[in-house]
């Protein structure tokens, strides 16, 4: 279940044009949305002035479960910020309660923290949800399953991880994080008898994983220059709640430079296995902008991306991304089955001195054109 932890962390989804006039207080909108720099739209007065909890929406528009929305409610804590090598603001700290829905039925209502702590010293992320999603297995990783399979998970979701950074210099993290699903899982098997239409599964999923992670980064929500590196490693076991025992790797890579003062280019590796009982809702899958989650799972993933940006006018970019993954039985099968997808977008930059750009993307896949609202990096997890 931890595939379904959305990449951009939680809190990045309530960065969004939005507000309530109440929240105003006594500052005008020009104060709170115009730049006094160049005149432009900008969010950072707005972000820094925020007091209270702020009601924003929630736009989902991943192909697996269909387009959707909801509402968020979401606290900055001020004074919580830090500086990192001159990026204001680099993990703020927010509460946050949300709910949504999308048109293939699919909901979740829950809430969470991720914080940062004495000075960065240490990082807090957790979340408590209700989960209820609709999805298609495709049958890969599974032997004489080759149809696809429509079914729904519910139940409730915890994800808890403390990191802590071994030296004040350098920003390299250490911790462990922990996950448990109570999920229960209800196959429709299209057998037209009433005892047989819905096959029923109730099963839980818990796993303790070691997290290293070194994050130089110069922002951590659109950044410019700098590498992020992470390794989980740990297992899903019935010792710690679940009625599984696998083990579970998951390593991932992003590296950041200019190309020149207008053109930003990214690059991202990330490598993901699981070995043992695997229940088929945990295999890794090929995650990338243009194929639907799960569509392409396996015992192994691997996933390779580039996206470069290039600032054309004044606080607007055009984006370009292209990026190969592979779902392997074994590593020995490697380039056997690439799937590729690729695409192009914009990117405005809404507050600068939070550093965050948001804009759309639209990519094709192996089989469909999914589009994508991307507020700060696509890559923020």
């Amino acid at each position: 279940m931890n595939n379904f932890i959305p990449k951009n962390s939680l809190w990045i989804l309530l960065l969004v044009l939005f507000f309530s006039c109440s929240f105003l207080q006594a500052q005008t909108f020009k104060d709170m949305f115009i730049s006094k720099d160049d005149g432009a739209v900008d969010m950072s007065e707005f972000l820094n002035s925020n007091t209270g909890f702020l009601p924003v929406p929630i736009i989902i528009t991943e192909p697996a479960v269909g387009f959707g929305g909801g509402l968020a409610l979401a606290y900055f804590h001020k004074g919580k910020t830090f500086e990192n090598k001159g990026a204001k603001g680099l993990s703020p700290t927010v509460s946050f309660a949300a709910g949504a829905y999308t048109s293939n039925g699919t909901w979740f209502i829950g809430g969470g923290h991720q914080g940062s702590y004495l000075n960065d010293r240490i990082r807090y992320l957790g979340v408590l949800a209700y989960v209820s999603a609709n999805l298609t297995f495709y049958g890969a990783g599974f032997e004489n399953l080759q149809n696809e399979y429509r079914f729904n998970m519910k139940g409730f979701l915890t994800m808890q991880e403390l990191l802590y950074r071994v030296k004040k210099e350098v920003p390299f993290f250490m911790g462990l994080n922990y996950l448990y699903f109570n999920n229960q899982i209800a196959f429709n098997t299209g057998i037209d008898i009433p005892e047989l239409e819905v096959l029923e599964i109730d099963t839980n999923t818990a796993g303790m994983n070691a997290v290293f992670m070194y994050d130089g980064r110069d922002n951590s929500l659109t950044p410019n220059k700098g590498i992020k590196t992470s390794l989980e490693i740990g297992a899903f076991a019935e010792a710690l709640g679940g009625d599984n025992n696998y083990g579970n790797l998951d390593s991932r890579t992003y590296f950041y430079t200019p190309v020149n003062e207008k053109v930003f280019s990214g690059y991202r590796l990330q490598v993901a296995s699981k070995w043992g009982d695997v229940p088929f809702y945990q295999l890794p899958f090929i995650s990338l902008r243009g194929i639907p989650a799960l569509r392409y799972q396996n015992d192994n993933v691997y996933t390779v991306e580039t996206e470069w940006r290039w600032n054309f006018l004044k606080r607007w970019s055009a984006v370009g991304f292209i990026g190969a993954g592979e779902a392997l039985k074994n590593y020995g099968d490697i380039f056997q089955d690439v799937k590729v997808a690729g695409g192009a977008g914009f990117r405005y930059f809404l507050a600068k001195q939070y550093g965050l750009h948001t804009g759309i993307d639209i990519a094709r896949g192996p089989e469909i054109w999914a589009w994508n609202i991307t507020i700060g990096s696509n890559w923020a997890r």
